[in-house]
């Protein structure tokens, strides 16, 4: 079987699409994020961070902030198999906000904010 430049297109068409569509991002948060994260770091004990498909909620002693998402981007990571996400979500005053931090699959999954790198959240289950 020959292989000529119509099976180049495609592959080329195809990668193309992968870039674009990695770059341009989703509106809605991915599987491995959904659910709710907490941490057992003693600054942050009492605030739960919760994602589903379409919305972003954080909870603390202060009250409940739902948020929905405008759009999730997902980059690699300066370690393998880390991602990094960019979340922009709009809080209840219209504002849109970044929620920046690094996925890692590991073990049920853990998060790491950008701010915070020593401080892992784990999702409940």
């Amino acid at each position: 079987m020959r292989h000529g430049k119509p099976t180049a297109l495609l592959i080329s068409a195809v990668v193309a699409a992968a870039l674009l569509a990695c770059c341009t991002g989703s509106s809605t948060a991915p599987d491995a994020l959904i659910g709710v994260w907490t941490t057992d770091a003693e600054e942050s004990a009492d605030v739960s961070i919760e994602f589903s498909r379409d919305r972003l909620v954080i909870s603390s002693d202060t009250g409940v902030f739902e948020n929905s998402i405008e759009k999730v981007k997902a980059e690699k990571g300066d370690v393998p198999g880390v991602v990094l996400y960019n979340v922009y979500y709009l809080d209840r005053d219209g504002e849109t906000n970044l929620m920046s931090f690094f996925y890692a699959p590991e073990e049920g999954g853990a998060i790491c904010f950008k701010s915070e790198r020593d401080v892992e959240w784990k999702k409940r289950h």
